[in-house]
């Protein structure tokens, strides 16, 4: 938008006013689908040492979602990948650090909601290392 600001151009009611385009109305919102593990429960049927990283998100997630929440996961391949990353990390220890933060600390570390992304790798120095010396010092 051009505005005459030479000597001539007019001023008061004669100015040129700036126009203002209407807001668009927000569209509708959709509800976030959740993924179909937030529910599972194969995590019942191993001792948290024994589980798989299928196992380990299934008990983190509906942990998760039970104390804070559904959680909209957005990207299924990045969830798999922080639970199998994490499992390899931390082998049998994984399974107990998940129960650890979730059923002694009430699903919070250091004042802070535990959610998938604790279990990354830039978490670990954080939250699984203090997790696991306290496991493997008891």
């Amino acid at each position: 938008m051009l505005l005459n600001f030479s000597a001539d151009a007019a001023y008061g009611k004669t100015a040129v006013q700036p126009v203002r385009m209407p807001i668009p109305p927000m569209p509708s919102t959709q509800p976030v689908p959740m993924p179909s593990y937030s529910a599972a429960a194969t995590d019942l049927m191993d001792t948290p040492t024994d589980w798989t990283w299928r196992q380990l998100r299934d008990y983190v997630m509906r942990s998760v979602a039970e104390r804070h929440g559904p959680q909209p996961t957005g990207d299924e391949i990045k969830t798999t990948a922080i639970f199998q990353s994490f499992h390899k990390r931390w082998g049998a220890l994984a399974g107990p650090i998940a129960r650890f933060a979730f059923e002694q600390q009430d699903g919070y570390w250091r004042s802070a909601p535990v959610t998938a992304t604790r279990f990354t790798k830039g978490s670990d120095e954080y939250f699984a290392a203090p997790i696991a010396e306290r496991l493997t010092s008891a």
